[in-house]
């Protein structure tokens, strides 16, 4: 394991230790952060409010001109892609790395721009730390260059039911039958 590797699984204990509660989730899963976010229909929601199937998830900006645009293509091949029987296991988040001009009125205007189906997608909103807080627990990478681009790692990350990471894939080109097989292994 590298050493940025380690440093990630270090601070994700140490934040999962910090926010654990004794709830119903596993203590390192993503579901025991307490946190707030708003959708892009401006609802306030928590992080274990999608429990309960599969998410894909990644941190996009809706402005960017850059790798965003790749990687919402991807996962909307992966969507494509699904068998019929995992097309409603599994859901798609995706994390606004800009909350300050990604509104929830952005973020709405940018799914009916790209046609994601509200029962299968949902992106999200909230304040700076709360961003960086769960880009750090999934282990994606981002700062801002100049005032229109932010530099970030191109991190797909499955989440299981529980809340539990099972599969990142650190790139774009990375085949999709390898996270079309953790999907099926991990949909309820």
């Amino acid at each position: 394991m590298g050493i940025d590797k380690l440093k990630v699984v270090l601070l994700s204990l140490s934040l999962f230790s910090l926010f654990a509660s004794a709830g119903e989730f596993p203590d390192d899963s993503i579901y025991q952060l307490n946190s707030e976010w708003q959708t892009q229909n401006a609802e306030t929601v928590s992080i274990s409010d999608f429990s309960g199937k599969t998410q894909i998830m990644a941190f996009v900006y809706t402005y960017c001109e850059h790798t965003c645009p790749l990687i919402l293509a991807k996962l909307i091949s992966i969507e494509e892609e699904l068998p019929a029987d995992l097309i409603d296991e599994a859901h798609f988040t995706l994390i606004s790395l800009d909350p300050i001009r990604d509104t929830p009125e952005v973020l709405k205007a940018y799914m009916l721009k790209h046609k994601l189906d509200e029962n299968r997608w949902t992106m999200l909103h909230a304040d700076p730390d709360t961003v960086q807080e769960l880009a750090a627990i999934l282990g994606t990478r981002y700062r801002p260059m100049g005032q229109d681009d932010i530099a970030h790692s191109n991190t797909l990350t499955v989440v299981d039911p529980s809340g539990m990471v099972v599969h990142q894939s650190k790139g774009i080109s990375e085949p999709m039958d390898e996270l079309i097989k953790v999907l099926r292994a991990y949909s309820s």
